[in-house]
């Protein structure tokens, strides 16, 4: 694995001068970083990230230096997922349509707020350099987080204050609501805690086989709020690109 890791290193630092010597640098992280105009859009990616590894629970924590996202996701890194993440325009889940992508070029939106976001995940535990470059740091996680993923991003992206990043991503969060776990197949519960201490959530509980609740909760609200679902499946045929046939499916 250190041979792979070191191999991706060298690889990502020799594009990364490349660039640099053709003063492709700055224009190649604007258009990244601008890819997405919405504020804090990467709670979102990480939310899809989170939901491809096949999270349960997932808990964003806000300090005034940075933010950190935690899931218990089933799937743990690999060496294809940090070659993933550390690249421009590749997904470990281009081929497979029943998810809704790992990866690709939506992580970038992080760098938007840091210039080094970490990872760890498994045995990996890393940070990225100049969007692309990952370098091993020490693990941080305990025995009991082996199993866990997390992300943690510093606010130390030059061109958004620390203050600024914190006072978007908590109205990001904030605005949260039933609609956030609506459509999830893995993800029912989105916690979060604000840098004052006070904590939300977002939770959808299965009532009956059709039947589902959605509890919200935000910070200063003296009860949380409740939404009831009705969820209904339809078969309907699916045309299969590779064969040409027709196959049923159950859509809800």
């Amino acid at each position: 694995m250190n041979n792979d890791m070191n191999t991706l290193t060298t690889k990502r630092r020799k594009w990364v001068e490349a660039n640099r010597e053709n003063d492709f640098e700055r224009g190649l992280k604007k258009l990244l970083t601008d890819l997405y105009p919405d504020e804090a859009h990467f709670v979102y990616e990480l939310l899809q990230n989170a939901e491809d590894a096949l999270a349960n629970e997932v808990r964003f924590s806000l300090y005034n230096d940075r933010v950190e996202f935690e899931h218990d996701g089933e799937r743990l890194f690999s060496m294809r997922d940090v070659n993933a993440i550390t690249s421009i325009g590749f997904s470990t889940k281009r081929t497979d349509a029943t998810t809704i992508g790992k990866f690709g070029i939506g992580f970038k939106a992080v760098f938007a707020y840091t210039d080094v976001p970490e990872v760890h995940s498994g045995d990996f535990h890393f940070r990225i350099h100049d969007m692309v470059i990952p370098e091993p740091v020490k693990e941080i996680q305990t025995v009991t987080d082996t199993k866990r993923t997390r992300f943690i991003l510093p606010f130390n992206n030059p061109r958004k204050k620390p203050e600024q990043a914190v006072t978007e991503v908590e109205k990001l969060l904030m605005s949260l609501d039933s609609t956030a776990v609506l459509f999830l197949a893995h993800i029912h519960k989105i916690a979060f805690r604000l840098p004052d201490s006070s904590e939300g959530y977002i939770e959808r509980k299965v009532l009956d086989d059709n039947i589902f609740e959605i509890e919200v909760c935000h910070p200063g609200k003296k009860k949380p709020s409740l939404s009831h679902f009705l969820k209904f499946e339809k078969e309907v045929t699916v045309l299969d690109e590779e064969s040409g046939e027709g196959k049923e499916k159950n859509v809800g």
